[in-house]
């Protein structure tokens, strides 16, 4: 099964470790469903860092760009519960990508997530054209226990929206952040050199070296339609 659509919201957060429990909690019982329920999204997955800067990071997949930071979604964040705002204010690490896919090879879901992420020299489009074309994805599809990626970049007018929405001070130069997305059946599957062709492969496209996460799956929802609740 690929992606529910074109669009991809990946956010990175860690909160203080007193509040580490209700942190989570809030995560599992109240932000994953209020995203998740917004019009055009579609499943959501969290995970667990196993090596990586920020703790945890979550995946929001939506049917097109526009979802990202849409009327429905900034009313959302003007009308925080008590909780959000609570939680939201012991956050110590966060960042985001607002993304649009460029290329999916998805196939299911797997329990480890290896991440390449870096800033594209240029647009990003000879870069897209060679992992297309290369056959460094086939190549690395056929890892054993590797089961799909995607391959994502930052759409700028979503990240406008979002930015204005949180009340951030705008971007005059968004950067052009890509990722790629490995999805396996667990880490040791995305150990060794599994993704060293692919890391040194895009090199040539990417501002400075690509860095590379490991994850591990800790939740997945999901709903058909926005009729649904998930």
């Amino acid at each position: 099964m690929k992606l529910f659509g074109d669009a991809l919201l990946i956010t990175w957060t860690q909160a203080d470790d007193e509040i580490e429990a209700d942190f989570n909690d809030w995560y599992n019982r109240e932000h994953l469903d209020e995203r998740i329920n917004l019009p055009g999204f579609r499943r959501a997955r969290r995970y667990r860092a196993i090596s990586a800067d920020i703790r945890y990071m979550s995946t929001y997949e939506a049917l097109g760009v526009d979802a990202i930071a849409s009327p429905a979604y900034l009313d959302l964040l003007s009308q925080q519960t008590a909780w959000s705002k609570r939680v939201m204010s012991r956050l110590v690490k966060w960042r985001r990508l607002s993304g649009r896919v460029m290329l999916d090879r998805t196939h299911g879901v797997g329990a480890a997530l290896g991440l390449v992420s870096f800033v594209a020299a240029s647009s990003g489009l000879a870069m897209r054209d060679w992992l297309a074309g290369s056959g460094v994805l086939d190549t690395l599809l056929a890892s054993p226990g590797v089961l799909g990626c995607c391959v994502v970049a930052t759409d700028a007018a979503a990240e406008a929206r979002l930015t204005a929405g949180l009340g951030q001070p705008p971007a005059d130069d968004i950067p052009p952040r890509w990722a790629v997305l490995v999805d396996a059946t667990d880490p040791s599957a995305l150990g060794g050199d599994t993704l060293a062709p692919l890391v040194t492969g895009l090199a040539p496209f990417s501002v400075g070296a690509p860095n590379t996460e490991m994850y591990q799956l800790m939740s997945v929802n999901q709903r058909l339609s926005d009729a649904d609740a998930a």
